[in-house]
């Protein structure tokens, strides 16, 4: 469990890099989220890093397929926002999916225990994550998935905003990992 302190700086280096990722504008002041990253900050939870739980191995560099098939398998939470791994050069803070336990915590079916060292995404419901990958032939929800650079962010969702069966009721369940 990550001590007080990280969780302060871990925060801190997410949200520094969140508010420069956020000129990058994607759509015009008539939508709901500008970019990925304002969509993040406005709906966002911040989750400490954990321990991979399971026996099967991580397949690094496919965070988005890993988690949509560990969370299929497992019945936990796909995450999908942004990781701060400063052990990740040349990137600190990058687009990121990942799963959450019942409990809340994170199970990240990716990167390997150690590298990451927080974590600010949307916990998404099934059925959300079912309609969206349906629609865009991916398995990122929101996000550019690099195993399909046609794909690209999810515009539609960024103009119009989140249904409110997107996002999963499991952040309430998590203690002590509020953003703020």
């Amino acid at each position: 469990m990550p001590s007080t302190t990280d969780v302060v700086q871990a925060k801190r280096g997410i949200a520094e890099w969140l508010e420069k990722y956020r000129q990058l504008r994607v759509g015009d002041s008539s939508w709901a989220y500008r970019s990925f990253a304002d969509l993040v900050a406005e709906h966002g939870v911040f989750y400490s890093p954990a321990s991979w739980p399971l026996s099967d191995e991580q397949q690094p560099g496919r965070c988005f397929k890993a988690a949509r098939e560990c969370s299929e398998r497992t019945a936990w939470t796909y995450a999908e926002g942004f990781v701060l791994a400063p052990s990740a050069a040349p990137f600190i803070v990058f687009e990121h999916a990942w799963c959450l336990t019942g409990d809340g915590r994170v199970a990240d079916p990716s990167l390997p225990d150690g590298m990451a060292e927080g974590y600010l995404g949307i916990p998404l419901s099934g059925k959300f994550c079912r309609e969206q990958r349906g629609l865009r032939a991916t398995d990122a929800v929101f996000a550019s998935d690099p195993s399909n650079p046609l794909t690209g962010i999810n515009d539609y969702i960024l103009r119009v905003g989140l249904p409110q069966h997107a996002v999963t009721d499991t952040a309430a369940v998590v203690l002590d990992h509020g953003w703020s």
